[in-house]
């Protein structure tokens, strides 16, 4: 990563935590119809090829239309219908009574056709994911806006590799979604106002992106707010300001918060000590990094390995 050319940072994250895409169906849905979606740790992404449903989510109920994309960052439970008053199967229902041999799985009567595709994201520790947690509780984005129109060549080649069912399709599938995944990740951010998409917003920034980019390059390095300045060519006091009216929080406060998040995926998946990953993260003693770690996460950094382990 070069960070001085204001570098993929989102890109980068989503690599280094490990995202995944899968399409879980590709549905023929003929009125009257309706899935029911329990809560997950997954994020959720549903798409309305042709026709028309209804997403109901607590107590609100979202049309949606040709085109439409809608987004469910934290999994949250929900239900899609061709109305709310239609009958709901559960979702594990129906995937396990579902023909395996079919490229779209029928679900309904025989009234009027819609076609979805449902996928969902994996990531190593979704809870706590730094893309995940900036977005709403729902990104909704309609058929008929410029951004989703955006996604339609996206769109069209994951039905068309999902329809042909073709050797290797489940990795084409896969990379699509996550494709996919990134160009709702732009178009939110770019409707957003000043500061409201956090530091997604601000890599449109070249001043604010070069500092993010120096920052996730070395977060163990004992960064100050001057030298970050100089680096991105601007003063301390004009890059103060901006970030943290952009990010929503000051320059070494976001720091800290890299530090912790990289600790928490060296804990999980290396085996290295905890004075190690101290060091490594940019503390100079065990004690101070424990401290830190228990004042961000709720838990002790060696009690976080034990349950993320055990889980």
């Amino acid at each position: 990563m070069d960070p001085t050319l204001g570098s993929d940072l989102l890109g980068q994250i989503l690599e280094h935590t490990r995202l995944r895409g899968r399409l879980y169906c590709r549905t023929v849905a003929r009125a009257p119809w309706g899935l029911r979606m329990a809560p997950t740790q997954t994020a959720t992404l549903h798409l309305v090829v042709a026709g028309t449903s209804v997403l109901v989510q607590g107590g609100e109920t979202l049309p949606l239309g040709p085109g439409d994309v809608v987004l469910l960052p934290r999994g949250d439970g929900h239900a899609l219908a061709d109305s709310p008053r239609s009958p709901k199967m559960a979702l594990e229902t129906w995937l396990a009574n579902r023909s395996e041999d079919a490229s779209a799985y029928v679900l309904g009567g025989s009234g009027v056709e819609s076609r979805l595709l449902c996928g969902s994201f994996a990531f190593d520790d979704p809870g706590a994911h730094p893309v995940l947690r900036l977005l709403p509780e729902r990104v909704h984005l309609r058929g008929a806006s410029e951004e989703a129109r955006a996604l339609l060549p996206t769109v069209a080649l994951l039905d068309n590799e999902a329809s042909r069912g073709e050797r290797g399709s489940s990795l084409v599938v896969s990379r699509l979604l996550d494709i996919l995944l990134v160009q709702v990740l732009r178009a939110w951010a770019e409707t957003q106002p000043p500061g409201g998409a956090g530091w997604l917003g601000a890599l449109g920034d070249r001043t604010l992106a070069s500092t993010l980019g120096w920052m996730h390059a070395d977060p163990g390095r004992s960064w100050t707010v001057d030298e970050l300045a100089k680096r991105a060519g601007t003063s301390r006091a004009t890059l103060a300001r901006r970030f943290t009216h952009a990010v929503g929080m000051a320059p070494l406060e976001y720091l800290t918060q890299l530090r912790m998040q990289e600790a928490s995926r060296q804990l999980r998946q290396g085996q290295e000590g905890l004075a190690t990953i101290a060091s490594r993260v940019g503390y100079e003693s065990e004690f101070a990094f424990n401290r830190a770690f228990r004042r961000h996460m709720g838990v002790p950094p060696g009690e976080y390995r034990r349950t993320a382990r055990s889980g």
